[in-house]
């Protein structure tokens, strides 16, 4: 998510310097983690609480929230890592759309899923929450109400598992 709404830091710099042509995203990130991977369940239950807190998340920049969350798991020991998104709508940053031009996010989000599922062993998947993630990414589903999000996510993640074979992407053969 971003730190504030209308920009942040990045923002003042950008309009210090004068507004120069094409300044790239223009607003501070806040990156929540609710449980690491290593945390037992049991010490993350008040972390997962701050799911719920007011005026947590504001806007979305999702292109770099999936670089980030990619490069978490590419430090992973783990064989077979997996990427679930969930998402209620599409990047929105309007400080960042304003003056780099409505699509800039957009076309940065397809250019992120496109190397991740074309070029990384990271297999990626999606949910969208009552917003139509499938002209985004390959493996997605669209649910309509937050209450399907538990079935949702137990019958993508069947799906994948009874695949045959992980797909081994980035190595240019299939394994």
């Amino acid at each position: 998510t971003t730190r504030a709404w209308k920009g942040g830091q990045a923002r003042e710099k950008w309009v210090a310097d004068g507004r120069p042509p094409k300044p790239g995203r223009l607003n501070d990130l806040r990156h929540v983690i609710y449980k690491s991977a290593d945390a037992p369940w049991r010490r993350a239950r008040t972390s997962l609480g701050l799911m719920m807190k007011e005026g947590l998340l504001k806007e979305n920049i999702d292109g770099e929230a999936l670089i980030w969350a990619h490069q978490r798991l590419l430090g992973r020991p783990e064989s077979r890592r997996i990427l679930m998104v969930i998402s209620d709508g599409a990047p929105v940053d309007d400080t960042t759309s304003s003056a780099n031009g409505g699509a800039y996010l957009e076309r940065h989000l397809r250019e992120v899923i496109g190397y991740i599922e074309n070029r990384s062993p990271v297999e990626l998947l999606a949910i969208g929450i009552g917003h139509d993630v499938t002209r985004y990414y390959r493996r997605a589903l669209t649910i309509v109400d937050v209450d399907q999000l538990g079935g949702a996510i137990i019958d993508k993640l069947a799906e994948l598992f009874d695949e045959d074979v992980p797909q081994q992407k980035g190595r240019g053969r299939a394994a």
